[in-house]
């Protein structure tokens, strides 16, 4: 888990970006701080701040602005804000390049013209890594990056502000000569951190890293192209439990895939999509929870909805309803616990260790408590609640110790036997535009068991502590006030269609508009508690899914290349500065 947790410090790099407007007033105040820094010995007042406005909004703004445009308008598509966040950390290179270059001037004329020239070269360098891996332009990469520099030398070599001994056609050739001495050393670098993952996964690093952003940043799918060519065919479960209502069934499904791994890949959206589609194609409404998987069980694509849609339909075309009753019963052992509700024959069984961490249990743990539950009842079906993220990276695997507390726990609330009451069931709907609550929203389940079991499940990644604990107590104030006693569970899906921005931990925090929202869907389901018929079943299916023993080679393989990466860079680099220096040094 270290490898792994190494490995998602990377998407720490994705930020959101501010307004375009935020951007172009800095590459305004940045050009005109400039001309002023540079103006401060040869100009005082009025005169300093009109000429020094002038000289920086001609060196860096106009310049910068006139190449944000250009590449605008040969790629519209692309969102100005991105194109403005590229350009306004080009100015700052410019800034510091020109600035240095202007102090060295009076001391060393080579050194100044040398810094210059350097720091256009990384710029060039910025432009094209950006725009070939973040903006996945493979060809066009190298034009723009091309074009804004010479939209700066343009500026730079028609002013006397940097004085260049050279005539312009060979001052141009020095800049652009620089450029291609670090672009040789940047294919250096991508064959070398290219080999091994295009060795291990059949596609190159930069390949990998293009895709990846793609999908971070537009929600493209290709990268499902390449999860298709490793993907591996599975066997997993599909559990249900049906609740037939006078005027609707509502289903709890739990099928055992892993909702990721990000964005809308795989299967990070089903956890909203089952619901949705089961609505649209049969009139019933469904819960569905996560199982008792890890990423192992990613599914490839989204296509794969199918087969578990598939398999649903089967199940339900099977049922036979009828009436029973529940109970609700709650195991221990050390963190522990297992909520159990026992709902006829069959028992829906959550797990949570909250407030420690709730994560991932892995599907060889849940299927042997499920067969372990499966000796006194005849469908058992395991729920990871999902329901504390205290930022610790992990998953609970077979033969340790978080593993053998669960069936423990599970075997104690299946010694126990609580109250058995006819069913009864309300439900609740709620759909919050929320950047941290996917497109499954929120769904309540007041079920009859003795006390009622209240459960929330959120379609989110997971939920902090605090805000697990204060959503507890202000939903048991609401069945209070009801004058009913219940024991209350959070539940979340862990979908991984909210990992999107930044970092993979996404949980849902502390906020007083979900809060009402819950509380006021919470009072809802209580009103439309009836009574109910169930019927419960448990189905295999195929799915293909990324697979244990390629996601074990994406994560070892990403920090290979991490480690290659820090050693070789400063290499390169140092390497490059050299090559230009000789370079330039001989041209005189």
């Amino acid at each position: 888990m270290g490898n792994v947790e190494s490995m998602l410090k990377l998407s720490n790099y994705f930020v959101s970006l501010p307004p375009v407007r935020y951007f172009l007033v800095a590459i305004v105040i940045l050009g005109i701080v400039f001309g002023i820094a540079i103006n401060v010995s040869a100009a005082q007042g009025a005169d300093l701040l009109i000429k020094g406005a002038l000289d920086g909004l001609l060196l860096l703004t106009l310049p910068a602005l006139l190449s944000a445009l250009s590449v605008k308008l040969m790629i519209f598509r692309m969102p100005f804000k991105r194109i403005a966040a590229l350009v306004t950390a080009a100015e700052v290179i410019y800034a510091l390049a020109y600035g240095t270059g202007y102090w060295l001037a009076s001391v060393n004329p080579f050194y100044a013209q040398l810094a210059v020239i350097f720091g256009a070269a990384l710029v060039f360098i910025l432009w094209y890594v950006i725009a070939r891996l973040v903006f996945t332009l493979r060809y066009r990469s190298l034009l723009f990056a091309g074009i804004q520099l010479l939209f700066h030398l343009a500026f730079l070599l028609s002013s006397q502000i940097l004085y260049f001994e050279s005539e312009v056609p060979l001052s141009v050739a020095k800049f652009y000569l620089a450029a291609v001495v670090l672009l040789a050393a940047v294919y250096v670098f991508f064959f070398i951190i290219n080999a091994p993952m295009k060795k291990n996964i059949g596609i190159s690093s930069t390949d990998a890293i293009a895709l990846f952003a793609a999908q971070w940043l537009s929600e493209s799918k290709e990268l499902e192209k390449t999860f298709a060519r490793i993907g591996e065919r599975a066997k997993t479960l599909l559990g249900m439990i049906a609740f037939k209502r006078k005027n609707d069934t509502v289903l709890f499904l739990v099928p055992y895939v892993h909702f990721g791994p990000f964005g809308n890949l795989g299967g990070s959206e089903f956890s909203a999509l089952i619901p949705q589609l089961l609505r649209k194609r049969t009139g019933v409404r469904s819960f569905v929870f996560h199982g008792t998987v890890t990423h192992d069980l990613n599914p490839i694509s989204s296509k794969e909805i199918d087969h578990i849609l598939e398999t649903c339909r089967e199940a339900l075309k099977e049922a036979r309803f009828r009436p029973a009753k529940v109970s609700f019963v709650a195991g221990r052992s050390n963190e522990c616990r297992a909520d159990l509700l026992r709902i006829g024959d069959s028992g829906f069984i959550g797990f949570t260790r909250a407030p420690y961490v709730t994560e991932d249990i892995n599907f060889g743990v849940g299927l042997g408590m499920m067969a372990e539950a499966e000796k006194q009842l005849e469908h058992a079906i395991a729920v990871d609640q999902h329901n504390c993220e205290t930022g610790e990276v992990t998953t609970f695997d077979p033969g340790g110790e978080v593993s053998f507390n669960y069936l423990q726990a599970m075997h104690d609330a299946l010694r126990k036997k609580g109250a058995a009451k006819p069913l009864r069931l309300g439900v609740a709907e709620r759909y919050p535009k929320h950047p941290l609550i996917a497109n499954g929203g929120i769904r309540i389940a007041a079920i009859s068991s003795d006390p009622l079991y209240l459960l929330v499940l959120i379609d989110c990644n997971g939920i902090t502590p605090s805000f697990r604990e204060r959503m507890i107590q202000e939903v048991e104030n609401v069945v209070q006030a009801h004058r009913k006693k219940a024991y209350v569970a959070i539940y979340t899906t862990d979908t991984h269609k909210v990992n999107s921005v930044r970092g993979v931990l996404n949980p849902l925090r502390e906020d007083k508009n979900v809060q009402a929202l819950i509380c006021g869907a919470a009072r809802e389901a209580l009103m439309d508690m009836q009574p109910a018929r169930m019927f419960a079943a448990k189905k295999w299916f195929g799915i293909r899914v990324i697979g244990a023993k390629h996601s074990i080679e994406i994560v070892s393989t990403i920090n290979s290349i991490i480690a290659i990466a820090k050693i070789v860079a400063p290499l390169l680099l140092l390497g490059g500065i050299a090559a230009i220096l000789f370079l330039l040094s001989h041209l005189g």
